[in-house]
């Protein structure tokens, strides 16, 4: 029987650090993108009175 794939703790290390990598780079995309969008879908700041502890 051939010998079975065991990760190690540097396969795991660098598994999460793609994963980071990709998740940050896709999110920086992402917020990118938004701001390009046309006005009415653009981000808007909440209103003050539904978040106080923003103020």
């Amino acid at each position: 029987m051939p010998h079975t794939f065991t990760p190690t703790i540097q396969w795991y290390a660098k598994v999460l650090a793609v994963i980071l990598v990709l998740c940050t780079a896709a999110f920086f995309t992402i917020s990118f993108a938004v701001k390009k969008l046309p006005a009415p879908y653009q981000p808007q700041q909440p209103a003050p009175e539904t978040t106080p502890w923003l103020d």
